[in-house]
């Protein structure tokens, strides 16, 4: 009996670990007619990289996911440039199955 409750423990416990740990890895793309916008996740880190004809302009920083109060997920960027203040912010997220959406807009995992 008391295997079969410290098991029930254990396999509670992987589960919550598990739902806490929220996290991404790989690469993420939006391509648009005028270049396109790629989030390169790593642990907690994420490399934003915005493509244009002239130029990419590339910010590093940090994310993290939380659910709401009405049990949707959301997703803070935080960059350290401070050119990147209009990308530090919290947006609407959600795991599809060709990648992830950002305020409803979807990022192809390349």
């Amino acid at each position: 009996m008391k295997k079969i409750l410290a098991l029930v423990l254990a396999l509670s416990l992987i589960f919550v670990l598990a739902s806490c740990g929220r996290k991404l890895s790989g690469t993420y793309v939006l391509e648009g007619p005028m270049g396109n916008t790629k989030y390169e996740f790593k642990g907690k880190k994420v490399t934003l990289t915005v493509e244009t004809i002239l130029d990419d302009i590339v910010y590093s920083g940090e994310y993290k996911i939380a659910k709401t109060d009405d049990g949707k997920l959301e997703i803070t960027f935080t960059f350290e440039d401070g050119g990147a203040a209009e990308y530090s912010k919290t947006r609407t997220f959600e795991k599809t199955k060709n990648g992830i959406k950002l305020n409803g807009l979807e990022y192809v995992k390349k």
